[in-house]
């Protein structure tokens, strides 16, 4: 966790408040300043700060999902896109990577982050992210890890994105690789829940889906019940979406995993080996 986290943090703060409680946001904001001075110590890791400052700040809202209509809108505007998504892969010399980036395009629907503020800016921002190709590209060595009896286990992340993020499903079951889908256990920022998985189409994307069974920005890996722990230890390769499940994972030490996102913060793009606005899919073994 960086100092320049901390006003990012603050903001989404004020944005769910505004979004949930009006009211509220004087407490919300107490709640969640009071949460940073408790937590933000050197070598801090910003997911688990997250979690707990958001933990706080729902509580004093006394909302269980601030962002539900966003998310629902995400979805739907997302959906309205999956053709042009589709004809792109169907386009493409290679269907994987281009799936990926399909995948990656969907990862700007992340709302309470400055310029990322209404899902309809990924009708006018599609094809741009979809011409800017890959920045970072390990897609081959993806590749490699695929095939039948191999397993990906997928984390998923927002709503709106997880729409498109079953193109890239497709693509990875269709080498014969089993695919299992993991949402949030509880809601969180806008990310997929199991109750949102059926909107999305995720319940018949993947071959097998389950939850992280907790409230959490990223992933704790710590707190993963026994069932997600062996999967994550047994996998072939972990596909993980999103700035927060590296933030979250970067100090696990569970693998092979890559990472797919749109590097949306300067932090966490220098922390991946990225420029902000970058498209990134990086593996680690």
């Amino acid at each position: 966790m960086t100092p320049e986290c901390i006003p990012c943090l603050l903001g989404r703060v004020l944005f769910e408040s505004e979004l949930c409680a009006p009211q509220l946001a004087a407490e919300a904001m107490r709640e969640g300043l009071a949460a940073l001075r408790e937590n933000y110590v050197p070598g801090a890791n910003s997911a688990e700060v997250a979690t707990k400052v958001h933990r706080r700040v729902y509580d004093a809202l006394g909302c269980e999902d601030p962002y539900a209509d966003l998310k629902e809108k995400s979805d739907v505007v997302a959906a309205s896109l999956l053709d042009r998504a589709r004809d792109f892969i169907e386009r493409s010399d290679d269907r994987l990577e281009a799936a990926v980036l399909v995948s990656i395009a969907g990862n700007v629907m992340d709302f309470g982050i400055p310029g990322h503020d209404d899902p309809e800016q990924l009708r006018n921002d599609l094809d741009g992210i979809l011409a800017q190709g890959l920045d970072i590209n390990d897609v081959d060595r993806l590749r490699q890890m695929l095939g039948p009896g191999r397993t990906v286990v997928y984390l998923t992340d927002n709503c709106g994105e997880s729409v498109l993020d079953r193109l890239l499903v497709e693509e990875l079951r269709s080498t014969g690789t089993t695919v299992v889908g993991v949402v949030k256990g509880a809601p969180v920022l806008t990310d997929v829940t199991m109750a949102e998985a059926p909107r999305a189409g995720l319940d018949r994307a993947f071959d097998e889906i389950l939850t992280t069974g907790m409230f959490a920005v990223g992933l704790d890996v710590d707190r993963a019940n026994d069932r997600l722990r062996s999967l994550l230890d047994e996998a072939d390769i972990i596909i993980a979406k999103g700035m927060a499940n590296f933030e979250s994972l970067s100090d696990a030490n569970i693998g092979p995993i890559i990472y797919l996102m749109r590097a949306k913060c300067r932090p966490v793009a220098q922390a991946i080996g990225a420029r902000k606005g970058d498209n990134v899919a990086k593996l680690f073994a």
